[in-house]
């Protein structure tokens, strides 16, 4: 079954190339997204784990690669996303854009199948450039600084991962590899580039980054850390920390693509929390909320972007009215709504219920009804302030490639609330708890009723009409800018200039390592 593996990574790759070439590239990035989708769907009827290596011609270099069913399924999702994301910008005619597009796309199935951390690092930073191109892809101010901030961190986080391989087998190179997975998945404090990141972005950009590759980091913690040995329990702060601000730092934003980029923060807080537990009931919960949430987030971010098509306006309190104009779109948000506040039938509520039942302290407890909470009322007021209410918004039509990726999302939400055993059954996990049952109901009713006290506490209090413009993260990490800016100064006027110096420093530094590794 080899060669459907390497037909799903290559067609993608390849297409990459033609799409520069051949004259219809929306097609035949359609047609690559496609297949590659397709061949994977294949694999479903496979027995897993398939293990291979993939030996290079004249070269010494092997790939190794390993498909278990949780590689599976989110090169299920992966693919899927980006199939749709081809089908939902067809008002964008450059070609390096679909271009980008396929070879993220083959670079991140790569990743994902990778069996030896450096070529799985090779891979993860490869498409951290490619990314880096698509951030940036409107070229505005607002874009490149965005980009800029992205590759800078990523990078850093990059730095932090190959450190790590190097260090592997030491307590500070598994510290190391989980702070720059953490740094990959934009979990707080790292999240600045994310929040600037998704609003820059093309609407199905922004999609295909919180939908599919933040939660790269965590799959790669989820893949990786156990061979650096890794204790993962130092994570459960970092996860309730990411929960309960993320999802606050979300209510109070006025633009609806920042409102979405903090609360990815928030779901991956739930996602990290969940894995760091590591029970039965947890895994399973994670890895059907992981697709859960690759498929309401890519349909709420893809909903705005077609507010922003038709309007032409980001601003959550410029807009109001709009579901007597737009019906299909207010109807697939509602619909993604409801499904990442948990509320049922929808998927969120089922992948949901399972992480809650797994936890098992009363303060974790607690910390997820809060953020459940903050996410009813940051979705309360996302949807109530845009699609009801008055409007004198002029609208334009919005084309019917857009607004397919809406309905075939909404149908998922919906299947996968009935049906997780779509998901589960490729993982091996089955769901111990009864989502279903009718002590599900005060649960519901709970989070539901906090999460609507919260959104009229803070229309009363005028909490979140007013954006905050700083936050004191992106305080500090300006100020680190500024003194790596101040200290690289000082280094320019150090620097002789000469080659011979720098060699000298080079074989310096590699003696010192050799030193530090055979300790």
């Amino acid at each position: 079954m080899d060669v459907f593996v390497i037909l799903a990574v290559v067609i993608p790759v390849l297409g990459s190339g033609a799409t520069l070439v051949l004259p219809h590239k929306r097609w035949t990035a359609l047609f690559c997204s496609g297949v590659s989708f397709g061949v994977l769907c294949r694999l479903i009827i496979e027995p897993l784990p398939l293990e291979f290596i993939i030996r290079l011609p004249m070269n010494p270099l092997h790939i190794g690669v390993f498909i278990d069913g949780f590689s599976l399924i989110f090169a299920l999702l992966l693919s899927f996303l980006f199939f749709l994301a081809v089908v939902y910008s067809s008002y964008i005619e450059a070609r390096r854009y679909y271009s980008l597009l396929l070879l993220d796309l083959g670079l991140l199935l790569l990743i994902v199948f990778s069996q030896e951390l450096l070529i799985f690092y090779v891979f993860l930073e490869m498409s951290t450039i490619v990314t880096y191109f698509l951030v940036i892809y409107n070229e505005t101010e607002e874009a490149v600084k965005a980009g800029f901030k992205y590759l800078i961190m990523n990078v850093g986080g990059a730095i932090l991962i190959l450190l790590a391989i190097l260090l592997k087998g030491s307590s500070l190179g598994a510290l190391l590899f989980v702070a720059g997975c953490l740094v990959k998945a934009g979990s707080f404090p790292v999240h600045v580039w994310l929040a600037d990141a998704h609003p820059a972005a093309p609407s199905a950009v922004s999609a295909l980054l919180s939908g599919a590759l933040v939660k790269v980091g965590v799959y790669s913690l989820f893949r990786f850390a156990p061979h650096f040995g890794a204790d993962l329990s130092w994570l459960i702060p970092v996860a309730l920390t990411s929960m309960v601000i993320g999802v606050f730092l979300a209510l109070v934003q006025s633009d609806v693509k920042r409102i979405l980029a903090y609360s990815t923060v928030s779901q991956l807080g739930i996602v990290l929390l969940g894995m760091v537990l590591q029970s039965d009931a947890s895994v399973s919960g994670v890895m059907l909320h992981f697709v859960n949430h690759g498929l309401f987030k890519a349909l709420l971010f893809l909903c705005m972007g077609c507010v922003i098509y038709a309007t032409g306006e980001r601003n959550i309190h410029h807009l109001g009215g709009l579901h007597s104009k737009m019906p299909v779109t207010a109807a697939a948000c509602l619909i993604g709504c409801l499904s990442i506040s948990g509320i049922p039938p929808f998927n969120g509520f089922v992948s949901k219920s399972i992480l809650f039942h797994a936890l098992e302290s009363p303060v974790m407890k607690a910390a997820f009804v809060i953020t459940s909470a903050g996410t009813v009322a940051s979705f309360t007021r996302l949807f109530r302030h845009t699609f009801l209410g008055k409007s004198g918004a002029k609208v334009k039509r919005i084309p019917r490639s857009m607004r397919l990726p809406l309905l075939l999302l909404s149908g998922l939400c919906i299947l996968l609330g009935f049906f997780p055993g779509i998901v589960l059954s490729l993982t091996g996990y089955t769901v111990e708890c009864d989502v279903w049952s009718s002590s599900a109901v005060p649960e519901v009713l709970l989070t539901a009723g906090l999460g609507i006290a919260f959104y009229f506490v803070g229309l009363k209090t005028k909490v979140i009409l007013e954006t905050p413009s700083f936050s004191i993260v992106d305080r500090f990490f300006c100020g680190c800018g500024k003194s790596i800016e101040y200290f690289s100064e000082l280094l320019d006027r150090w620097l002789t200039q000469d080659v011979n110096y720098y060699a000298a420093y080079m074989i310096l530094f590699l003696v010192f390592l050799f030193f530090l590794l055979s300790f």
